[in-house]
């Protein structure tokens, strides 16, 4: 499995709403229509404004073939909430352990 790790910074508390039902409504239904999406996390962190996405690939080439499509959807999303993507990087995730999420 592969992640792909997205750093955003602007992510203001005020921004949070939007951003998370941007994420539910636009972003995960898009990302389910790629071949290889296994699983997306959004983590917030409001001391420092900052915000992080991981999304989860089955492999590193299917993450590849997403990402060129995915880099300027990112950054027309993003734009539009106010944030900053400050870096994005691929990652093997050799352990991988979800159970049923409940937020």
């Amino acid at each position: 499995m592969y992640a792909r790790l997205i750093s955003f910074s602007g992510a203001d508390a005020e921004k949070r709403e939007n951003a998370i039902n941007t994420i539910i409504g636009t972003v995960l239904p898009m990302l389910r229509d790629y071949d290889g999406f296994a699983g997306y996390i959004a983590l917030w962190q409001r001391d420092s404004s900052s915000a992080k996405a991981i999304i989860l690939w089955d492999s590193e080439e299917t993450a590849d073939a997403a990402e060129t499509e995915l880099a300027g959807r990112r950054q027309q999303i993003t734009s539009g909430l106010g944030l900053t993507i400050e870096s994005v990087d691929l990652y093997e995730a050799p352990v991988v352990e979800l159970e049923t999420a409940h937020v």
